[in-house]
Formats: structure tokens, C-alpha cells, sequence
């Protein structure tokens, strides 16, 4: 590869599609991509995410020689031609490249990253007609919201769906004003969300509730949180239990908080211990139950948990999910826990989630309510009730998450 009045810039963007789109902008369709990399900002606050951006390098003016001296040279022109010594001798001008092209890219670039180039331009192909694999063209006059769905990692044809959904419903003028259209899509994503009742303690009658799922989503963390917000906000009658017996050091960091809120923790380990602890609690108002982890895909610890909740005859069975997990996993979750008792949902680690928009594919492929969200590591305050209006505008990134403090009281759409 060689150039002739080649030149090189640098574009950053949110995404490869608004990168190349920049691209084509700026230098045409003849420009040749050389190069692109993920690359992370942290934000100025400790406890935003970080953001990931795109960086592509793209240049004009690149030339490909002749791959052969058997190549005939290009035929002398008046204004290339030089005489030396009385013969004329024709410099080998290479031709240049007519359009971006996979094989011109530097040696250096695997064959994995040209294939995901590939990929790449025909998703923009498809994406600049508004013509997918998926069905007819998407509206032009929401073709923007149609890729800010699918920049929050929407699933494509949840996208497409609610953006023909906007065209039936919504008046003509809605669709041509993009604040009133986008407005009209929050509204129409808030009704894909179930909010379910956040726990709600009624003095004199004692609620039992018990949190499970597997290792490592932030149970330990969550029912502190909770607990911390009953206790010390609302001034609620309550124990701990937790039949975490499996890692001593979970046991050790509740009962560390436990001895910070002031407040009576048992630990049990059979059917029987757990009985005698709710006996003992039967004074409160609320008793919260910190579970193990257990593996989705062991039916015998699925099947222990079972038994041992039905002992406690608990009100309320949430489990809790980490939004860093993969939608199949999430999905495949709920389902092998469904036997215990299921009654709603707490997702957490909404501040390591790289997009939203699972937040709506859960919700779509769950027939769950969503009765808290997490947002970071922080006890009692990274924690607050799950509302429809709320969630809709974090998958659309028109709210931010942020430390509410109100994990005992609020709205839940």
C-alpha cells in the first residue's frame, strides 16, 4: 500500500456506526478504514460508569501497486514523462483505490478484524436504507430512535417493534417532532415494565422475606442495604437471618452489619434452626432472610431451598439478578428458580451494566415484577424501589443513576 496525497484522521465516537458515519461525512466514500480500537473514559465522578467509545482511523488518497513486474505500465503521459539522455523513461504510477476495501487494509490487522469490518459495513448498509434482514424499512422520521434502541443494546427486533408501534399510534405531528416522539416512546416502554410493590412492613404483623439466587449477584450487599433503610430511616421492628453457611465470610459481613444497625441476627443451617429463629422473631415487624448462592443448574440445591423456605413459610421470595450477566443467562435464572416461589425481582449492578436496554429485554422475556434496582456498592444507599417511568428513561439514557437514598418508600410506577 502506498499513497499520493493521502490524508489521515481520527474520528471517536459512541458507536462504529456513528464513527463510520462521520467518516463518510468527512472524506467520501473513497476513504479506506486503517485502523479501529475500543477505548474506556472514566468519568469524573467516582461512581459513574465507565464510558467505552470507538476510535477509527480512516485516510484518503491510498494507492495499491501493481502486484506484478508482469503488470504493463500505464501508457507515458505528457505530464509524467521525462527525457534522460535522449530516452524517455515513464514513471509506474499506481492506480488508486476506487472504494473502501477489506483487502487494502495494513498487514498488521487480523483476519478476525476484517471480518468484523465486513459485518460492520453491511450492518451500515442495511442500517442507511433503514432495510434490515429483520423486515421492512424503519420510518426515516424515527430512524434516529430506532438506532438510539439499538445503541442501548435493545434487542433488534424489540427495536423495531416499538418504533412501528410509534408510527401506528402516534399523530403525525408526534412523529415529526423528535422531543415529542421520544417522549411518546418512554411512554410506550414504561407499559413493558411491571413494578412490583416494594416492601411494604405493617406494624403488629410480622412479614417474612427471603432473598435467594446465585453466587455472587449482591445478595449479602442488598439486604444490608434494605435492612440499614428499615431500620435506621424507618425505625422498623426487625431481624436477619441467613442460612449462608456455605461462605463464612458472607455470614461475617452481615453480622457486621447486623452489630452496626443495631439489630438481632440469626444464623441457621437446618429446617428445624430456622423455625426456632422465627419463633424467636415473631415480636417484628419484618424479618429478612439472606440465602446462599446457589447454582441455577444444581436441581439438589435448587430442591434444598425449596424445602427450607417452605419451613419458614416466608411472604415474599425475591430474587435477585445481576444486570452484568448475559439476557439467556437471566432468563434461564428465573426459570430454574421459578420452583422456589418466585415472586419478584431485584436487579443489581445497574452501574457495571455496559447499556440498559437488558433492563427491557428482561422485562420482556420475564413475566416477573421488578421490585428494587442497585447502583453501586454503597450501604444504605445505592438501592431504590423499582418505578416503570424510571426504568424506561434509563434504557433511553435520559436518567442517571443516581444515590436516592429511598430504598424504604417511593412510587413504583
Amino acid at each position: 500500500m502506498s499513497t499520493t496525497n493521502s490524508e489521515v484522521r481520527t474520528y471517536r465516537a459512541r458507536s462504529v456506526q456513528e464513527a463510520l458515519e462521520q467518516v463518510e461525512q468527512d472524506l467520501g466514500r473513497e476513504a479506506v478504514i486503517l485502523q479501529t480500537r475500543q477505548i474506556s473514559h472514566r468519568r469524573w465522578l467516582p461512581w459513574r460508569p465507565v464510558r467505552d467509545e470507538v476510535e477509527v482511523v480512516a485516510g484518503t488518497g491510498w494507492t495499491v501497486a501493481p502486484t506484478t513486474d508482469a503488470t504493463p505500465a500505464p501508457a507515458p503521459h505528457p505530464s509524467t514523462s521525462a527525457t534522460t539522455s535522449g530516452s524517455s523513461t515513464t514513471p509506474r504510477i499506481a492506480p488508486a483505490t476506487p472504494a473502501p476495501s477489506f483487502s487494502t487494509l495494513p498487514d498488521n490487522l487480523t483476519t478476525a478484524f476484517t471480518d468484523r469490518l465486513a459485518s460492520i459495513e453491511e450492518r451500515l448498509s442495511q442500517l442507511n436504507t433503514g432495510q434490515t434482514t429483520a423486515g421492512p424499512m424503519i420510518p426515516r422520521e424515527l430512524f434516529d430512535l430506532y438506532t438510539e434502541l439499538i445503541d442501548a443494546e435493545l434487542d433488534e427486533q424489540l427495536a423495531r417493534d416499538l418504533v412501528f408501534q410509534l408510527k401506528r399510534e402516534a399523530p403525525a405531528e408526534d412523529i415529526s417532532d423528535t422531543t415529542l416522539a421520544r417522549a411518546r416512546l418512554v411512554q410506550m416502554i414504561e407499559t413493558e415494565f411491571s413494578a412490583g410493590a416494594s416492601i411494604t412492613p405493617t406494624p403488629g404483623q410480622r412479614q417474612v422475606v427471603a432473598l435467594i439466587g446465585p453466587t455472587g449477584v449482591g445478595k449479602t450487599t442488598t439486604i444490608a442495604k434494605l435492612a440499614a433503610n428499615f431500620r435506621l430511616r424507618e425505625g422498623v421492628r426487625m431481624g436477619l437471618v441467613t442460612v449462608d453457611t456455605y461462605r463464612i465470610a458472607a455470614v461475617e459481613q452481615l453480622r457486621t452489619y447486623a452489630e452496626i444497625i443495631d439489630l438481632p441476627m440469626q444464623v441457621v443451617t437446618t429446617p428445624m434452626e430456622m423455625r426456632r429463629a422465627l419463633d424467636e422473631f415473631s415480636g417484628m415487624d419484618l424479618v429478612l432472610i439472606d440465602t446462599a448462592g446457589r447454582s441455577p443448574r444444581d436441581e439438589l440445591q435448587i430442591n434444598e431451598l425449596k424445602s427450607l423456605l417452605a419451613d419458614a413459610d416466608v411472604d415474599e421470595v425475591q430474587l435477585v439478578l445481576s444486570m452484568t450477566a448475559s439476557l439467556p443467562s437471566l432468563v434461564s435464572t428465573v426459570e430454574r428458580f421459578s420452583s422456589v416461589g418466585t415472586s419478584s425481582l431485584i436487579l443489581t449492578k445497574l452501574d457495571e451494566a455496559h447499556e440498559l436496554g437488558s433492563l427491557l429485554n428482561l422485562a420482556r422475556d420475564v413475566q416477573l415484577p421488578i421490585s428494587y434496582l442497585t447502583t453501586g456498592q454503597d450501604v444504605p444507599d445505592d438501592i431504590e424501589p423499582a418505578e416503570t417511568h424510571r426504568m424506561a428513561r434509563l434504557v433511553l439514557g435520559q436518567d442517571q443513576l443516581l444515590d436516592t437514598g429511598t430504598a424504604g418508600s417511593g412510587s413504583n410506577g
